[in-house]
């Protein structure tokens, strides 16, 4: 089983120069719960979990601040064709919720989630 197996294909991301105010509205509107950040050159720069985004409407309420001032970073990636197995046991190691999945240009091509490991998991259980 690889990661591409399982990742969510054609992820939403967000400008690092977005303010975070309108990355917050496309987290809301796609129900997702992190948001890779990319830089003009499409390559992944920071994650932004929902609650970074929770925790930044409190302090800085009404303020243009752009998402790059907010994310986290560096990030933890990841190729489409390694295991699902050595993903999953990064992303338990670093205790992270996921991982952006690269291709080989270093462009964002998917994500990884918990969510998607439960999918595997399930997948695996049926099976026996």
């Amino acid at each position: 089983m690889l990661v591409n197996d399982y990742m969510s294909k054609s992820p939403v991301s967000v400008r690092e120069d977005v303010i975070y105010h309108d990355a917050f509205r496309k987290l809301e509107d796609t129900e997702m719960h992190h948001l890779p950040v990319v830089n003009s050159n499409s390559e992944v720069v920071g994650i932004l979990a929902r609650r970074d985004l929770q925790l930044a409407a409190r302090f800085y309420r009404e303020s243009p601040v752009e998402v790059s001032e907010i994310m986290h970073t560096p990030v933890l990636t990841t190729p489409s064709d390694v295991s699902l197995s050595s993903a999953a046991q990064l992303m338990m190691e670093q205790r992270i919720g996921c991982l952006p999945v690269l291709d080989k240009n270093n462009h964002l091509e998917g994500m990884l989630t918990e969510t998607d490991l439960f999918r595997a998991l399930s997948d695996l259980l049926d099976k026996k």
